[in-house]
């Protein structure tokens, strides 16, 4: 039998295969009448093959909320709404508790820690727990596991990665107190200990609980791995049920769940602790998304069950899928965290760019039509694959016309960034899930009015989707230059010292090109940040095989790019000597190079051989007004860039793709 299929126990409950949903924030908690949104999101998860799902955090206590989009077990009204979630979920599989303490990254003024010592991401200077404050959180952590057991949850999940407060207690980077709960390693992971033994206290024998231990903080000065190995084997030995092995703290500078890194790079973490720690399951996460890195994981032996949380965001049934040989038809997660961490920290709801049905269950629902119209769609972008496949999931039938030879559009364009070959797993999911509804896919084909009437269509949805907006400058002639999309398509080849004129995120993207041509791979990985120091992961500075700098008329680069990505791709481009200028009016090309006067009006010639154009995006044309016009009575939509291509990008096309179809009548 293939392990990834085979049962395996946690404590007293047994789960059917080897997979389980990880922690996920929804956007949803802290706020009464949500129990049945959340039931929808999560027993689609359980229908999808998953048997296990850990919740986002449920904090202990009142001082432990990350936010206010937080549920506190400890207040009545949030017990009650997370046993209405339970009693709609029964007999659907196992949900677990997350029992949850921010401590320093609370957004709070009255939030607390081991050591009053600032996050740098967060405002408050935290207040340090006396010794009786924190048998008092202890006490908490054992009653919040009670509470949950009583609301209908079968498991629970210590919380004491990423930074949290157990987690701070733990490193000697915040944790500088001289008691019980401070000073050497062994003291430091007292809080801990007692917390786990204060939870199995209030829970029945064998009542699964699982502790999210770090395995690397990568922070300077985390703890070392003698240390964590230590930490495993004495909550092994206090009986824990598993372990599940989390990475990084939310300050550290090192990418971990992005683009950025490749795929399985953080197994190695876990699988060291696995074989320094026998006798307890192992549970390992981050950057796990498709079912060779998932099959190989087992194959090596290197954990005893993957723990996935964003890719159950963009597909609820990659279990079912991967054990029915049908991986082609996996919504693969690519990593861009956008609708979902970009929107956790906004306190947002959650979803997920290539699969905006997350989280919105209720509002988007799957009964197929009784009264089945004739689809066309008109191009193959994100909002273009997205309709078409809503539309024939709904019962229409969808014609999907594409003037390249190819599917993707802007995301194909894409794909080619270093990292962002994630979205050819997009392309890759719709080319095989649009055939299977039945959708017609007809490539080279240009949508013309003659086209139009003769298909005679009864909805007819736009998605032709941008092109490069057209850009003039004095002297612009006096060297190589091309648009974005020559340059990835490679029609157009940059020289050795790059001008790339529009700082937005295409024009940081394009920086990340020409500077870096492959996706990273482990190797690159590990050297770009000195991982394998294990205390000392900083990103290393090395010179680009290209001089690039990036300009900028007004506003932030990157504009466009996710809060919790793009500083990890500033920090790479400038730490292989990326430049980047704003507040500037651009003057003329030279044969020297780009002038541009400052804000100071200083002027100043950035020496370049070559110039890529990243300044912004208009209409790709199409026959919408005329087809419009000659048949004012057929319902036509308009989507994605087609609608407005200031500041498209994927997110809204995909979701723009969505409500088309659902918009049909």
């Amino acid at each position: 039998m293939n392990t990834a299929f085979s049962p395996i126990s946690i404590g007293n409950l047994t789960l059917p295969n080897r997979f389980i949903m990880g922690s996920m924030h929804l956007g949803v908690e802290g706020e009464t009448g949500t129990a049945e949104r959340m039931a929808a999101f999560y027993g689609k998860r359980f229908e999808g093959g998953v048997s296990l799902i850990v919740t986002g955090g449920i904090s202990v206590n009142e001082e432990g909320k990350g936010s206010r989009t937080f549920f506190n077990i400890q207040n009545p009204e949030h017990a009650s709404e997370l046993k209405r979630m339970n009693e709609l979920l029964l007999g659907k599989g196992t949900m677990c508790a997350q029992l949850f303490h921010a401590g320093r990254y609370a957004a709070d003024r009255n939030c607390v820690a081991p050591s009053a010592v600032r996050a740098p991401i967060n405002r408050y200077v935290p207040k340090a727990l006396t010794e009786d404050e924190c048998w008092k959180t202890i006490e908490d952590f054992g009653l919040a596991a009670k509470l949950a057991k009583e609301s209908g949850f079968g498991a629970v999940e210590i919380m004491g990665s990423e930074g949290y407060l157990l987690n701070q207690f733990f490193s000697p980077v915040t944790n500088h107190r001289d008691d019980y709960f401070g000073g050497d390693a062994e003291r430091r992971m007292n809080l801990s200990i007692e917390v786990l033994r204060a939870v199995k206290k209030q829970l029945p024998e064998g009542f699964p609980v699982i502790f999210r231990m770090s395995g690397i903080d990568l922070i300077p000065g985390n703890p070392s791995f003698e240390e964590v190995i230590r930490l495993a084997q004495v909550l092994r030995d206090e009986k824990v049920s598993a372990l599940n092995i989390g990475i990084g703290w939310h300050e550290s500078r090192i990418p971990t769940i992005s683009q950025l890194v490749p795929r399985g790079a953080w197994i190695p973490i876990a699988s060291r602790i696995k074989e320094n720690t026998p006798g307890v399951p192992i549970i390992a996460s981050n950057r796990v998304n498709d079912p060779i890195t998932m099959q190989k994981v087992f194959d090596e032996n290197r954990a005893d069950i993957i723990s996935m949380a964003r890719p159950f965001l963009a597909d609820a049934s990659i279990v079912k899928k991967f054990q029915e040989g049908m991986s082609n038809r996996i919504n693969t997660c690519v990593a861009c965290n956008q609708a979902c961490l970009d929107h956790a920290f906004q306190e947002k709801f959650v979803s997920c760019i290539v699969n905006p049905e997350a989280v919105h269950e209720l509002e988007f629902t799957k009964s197929k039509t009784k009264d089945p119209k004739k689809v066309l769609v008109i191009g193959t972008g994100p909002a273009g694959l997205e309709a078409a496949r809503a539309s024939a999931s709904l019962g229409h039938k969808v014609t999907l016309l594409e003037k390249a030879n190819v599917l993707g559009g802007q995301f194909q364009l894409a794909s080619n960034i270093p990292g962002k070959s994630e979205f050819k797993e997009t392309i890759r999911y719709f080319s095989n899930e649009l055939p299977a509804l039945g959708v017609e896919i007809r490539l080279n084909t240009t949508a013309t009015l003659t086209l139009l009437e003769t298909e005679n269509p009864d909805v007819t949805i736009f998605a032709s989707g941008v092109k490069p907006r057209e850009f003039s400058l004095k002297g612009l002639e006096n060297l190589p230059s091309g648009n974005y999309t020559d340059y990835l398509t490679g029609k157009f080849k940059p020289g050795k010292r790059v001008a790339v004129i529009g700082g937005g995120g295409i024009g940081v993207d394009v920086a990340h090109r020409l500077t870096e041509e492959e996706d990273p791979t482990l190797n690159s990985y590990d050297k770009k940040y000195n991982i394998s120091s294990f205390t000392n992961a900083v990103v290393q500075k090395e010179k680009a095989h290209r001089d690039v700098a990036v300009f900028r008329r007004n506003g932030k680069h990157g504009a466009g790019l996710g809060p919790t990505t793009f500083w990890a791709l500033k920090q790479e481009l400038e730490s292989v000597g990326v430049e980047f200028y704003h507040g500037l009016t651009y003057k003329e090309v030279t044969k020297e190079g780009l002038k541009v006067e400052l804000k100071n009006g200083e002027e100043f010639l950035y020496p370049c051989d070559s110039l890529v154009l990243c300044v912004g995006q208009e209409k790709e044309p199409s026959v919408l007004e005329e087809f419009q016009t000659k048949y004012p009575n057929k319902q036509t939509i308009v989507i994605g860039g087609a609608k407005d291509p200031r500041n498209i990008d994927a997110k809204r096309a995909f979701l723009e793709g969505l409500e088309a179809a659902h918009s049909i009548h």
